[in-house]
């Protein structure tokens, strides 16, 4: 796991910043993690003059605190440097920024465990970023915990975005001796009937071909001495995130990794739909794998528009 050697965790608040913190602290001993930044982002910087008139704010973060707050719940290899900062102005941006900057490996952010569907400000703000973001992205449940034995569930496709994440869930699962499950959820469609088939003959067909795309995408990762397993599932209704969302449950995994694609270009990023939607809905930790430096256009432009160095 040595593609994560800077790890930047963003931290709303002390409350939030301890779960994160303890789980990040079991990444940074496996990957041997060199630098630890802690961020706090505020939209507004403070008065030089405090108002009297104005409330206190309740218990602003600060460089301190975050530092105080690191010192309590992180526990990583030890040889790790660790910097806390506040920074200011819009949070996209400037974790984007920063990110950029700093040459992040991994972006952490939090997110609540039950989302309240398309208004949950945690889930559309961690879609955004993963977007634009120019490294992969971990997108934490608040109360999300590390165990000592568990599963990862890798969806995949016989795609390049798909042997990257695969390689990183192939890492994890070495350095955890967690079990690794790859699913494969392959569309059924409609018209079987037509060609004189039944619905089971017409799925056990597309079964096989996945199978066989299982086949030729472990074929491109070395997966060493690692356990895994392969799990094939229809999806009769062009809809594969119930399917996912129900696997991370029968399979009982504790983390998903699933890759996310991006352009280069300032023009856009195309992250994928059912990526998205597991980022805004899955109930464990997902692990979000993007090659570093994809989408660094987008940021550079964004960067520009704003005025931002």
């Amino acid at each position: 796991m040595k593609r994560y050697e800077r790890i930047l965790v963003c931290i709303e608040s002390a409350e939030y910043g301890a779960p994160k913190l303890r789980y990040v602290g079991a990444i940074a001993r496996l990957a041997k993690t060199r630098e630890l930044h802690v961020v706090h982002v505020t939209e507004e910087a403070p008065a030089a003059e405090p108002d009297e008139a104005a409330p206190p704010l309740p218990n602003p973060v600060t460089a301190e605190t975050l530092r105080d707050c690191a010192k309590e719940h992180f526990q990583g290899h030890g040889s790790e440097r660790i910097i806390c900062e506040v920074v200011t102005g819009p949070p996209l941006l400037e974790i984007l920024r920063y990110a950029h900057d700093k040459e992040i490996d991994l972006i952490v952010i939090g997110r609540l465990r039950d989302p309240r569907g398309a208004t949950d400000s945690d889930a559309l703000f961690a879609r955004r970023l993963t977007r634009k973001a120019t490294c992969s992205v971990l997108v934490l449940p608040l109360d999300a915990e590390v165990k000592r034995k568990g599963n990862i569930l890798a969806p995949v496709r016989n795609s390049d975005c798909s042997a990257n994440a695969l390689e990183v869930a192939v890492e994890i699962a070495a350095a955890t001796g967690y079990g690794l499950v790859c699913l494969n959820v392959f569309r059924v469609s409609s018209g079987y009937s037509r060609v004189g088939m039944t619905l089971e003959e017409h799925q056990a067909k597309l079964r096989s071909h996945a199978e066989k795309e299982s086949e030729k995408l472990l074929r491109r990762v070395k997966t060493g001495h690692v356990k895994l397993s392969t799990l094939h599932l229809p999806d009769l209704y062009n809809h594969p995130v119930p399917i996912i969302l129900e696997a991370i449950r029968t399979e009982e995994a504790d983390v998903v990794v699933i890759g996310a694609r991006g352009r280069s270009g300032a023009a856009g990023v195309l992250l994928g739909t059912v990526t998205e939607q597991l980022i805004q809905k899955s109930p464990v930790p997902l692990l979000a794998v993007k090659k570093k430096g994809e989408c660094i256009g987008m940021v550079q432009a964004l960067l520009t528009i704003a005025g931002r160095p």
